[in-house]
């Protein structure tokens, strides 16, 4: 009998200390992080549904998938929806913004005007400079003209100073376009006859002559070259490089607004019209509920009816699976 009470008063001892040893905070610590839960944030689930194609113990409760559809009024068909669907449910007939990669410079005229940044031109180092050589035979400034004004005159008529010692047949011999003339005694140059080839200028032993000079405004400067390859006096430098980015509009955050192409110096930006004109839709077979539409919409355009999921922790085996698959990160291991 003595042996069969020592042998109770164990097991009951040892039991006794096992249940306390349950109870205390290191243990208690980790059998609450060994077995948490997952659950869903409302704010970041879009309700699309992917998590219940992982969970094999029916433990995710959705009533259905959300629904996005186009609200027609509102919607101003800038095909930012369209583009970022990578489902490709959603129809739009938008026109679509491209840059001519061989007639872009990289001037940049186009960026102001982008209110959504959707302009890709890399940056450029090329810098086009004005030699001392110029004439000032306004090649350039005519070249100029059609881009960005950049050139302008300085002096813009070849002129005869006062210390002219009129030896007018040097200056006159030099002129092959009759320009220069002798009055009282004096060289005179004809602005009207005068081509500003700077022969006389060259010729002058007594630099009596003033001829016309350009100057170049590098914050309007385009960078187009028409300049460069215009001059035919090789008065005009070009240093540094073009840029390393290939041009391009970026169609997921282009708004189709259409001001680049009106800005473009080089008539550079071109748009490529839709082959249909059918009203913008979402459609529904397609469509993930991925809610990306939704976000990026800069008119908010789309509506959507949200259903939102819930995990029933009874059936939960805390596996993981659907923590890992959700592209909004909407479960998380609480």
């Amino acid at each position: 009998m003595e042996f069969k009470y020592q042998r109770r008063k164990f097991l009951f001892n040892a039991l006794k200390g096992g249940a306390l040893l349950l109870t205390s905070p290191l243990l208690k610590s980790c059998q609450e992080s060994l077995y948490a839960g997952f659950k869903v944030v409302d704010a970041n689930c879009t309700g699309c549904g992917i998590c219940l194609s992982v969970c094999n113990y029916n433990a995710i409760l959705l009533p259905e998938t959300s629904k996005y559809a186009i609200v027609q009024n509102q919607c101003t068909e800038c095909g930012i929806c369209k583009s970022s669907c990578k489902a490709g449910a959603i129809t739009v007939s938008c026109n679509d913004y491209f840059i001519n990669e061989s007639r872009c410079t990289a001037c940049g005229a186009c960026l102001s005007t982008c209110k959504s940044d959707a302009i890709i031109i890399g940056s450029s180092s090329l810098t086009y400079s004005i030699k001392s050589s110029c004439v000032g035979c306004g090649k350039c400034v005519e070249a100029c003209s059609t881009q960005g004004k950049a050139i302008s005159y300085k002096v813009q008529y070849y002129s005869v100073g006062s210390n002219c010692h009129g030896c007018v047949e040097i200056c006159s011999g030099a002129c092959s376009y009759g320009a220069i003339s002798k009055v009282s005694g004096k060289s005179h140059i004809d602005t009207s006859k005068c081509v500003r080839c700077g022969k006389c200028y060259s010729a002058c032993r007594h630099n009596a002559i003033t001829k016309a000079s350009v100057t170049l405004d590098q914050t309007k400067c385009t960078k187009c070259g028409k300049c460069y390859d215009a001059c035919t006096y090789s008065s005009i430098s070009k240093s540094g490089t073009a840029t390393t980015v290939d041009p391009h509009i970026d169609l997921t955050a282009c708004t189709r607004c259409g001001s680049c192409v009106a800005v473009c110096p080089q008539s550079a930006i071109y748009l490529v019209s839709p082959g249909n004109d059918a009203d913008p839709a979402i459609n529904q077979d397609k469509c993930t509920s991925c809610g990306v539409c939704f976000t990026v919409c800069p008119s908010e355009a789309i509506e959507r009816e949200l259903f939102t999921a819930t995990i029933d922790g009874t059936h939960c085996y805390k596996c993981g699976k659907c923590e890992k698959i959700c592209p909004s990160d909407a479960i998380i291991n609480d």
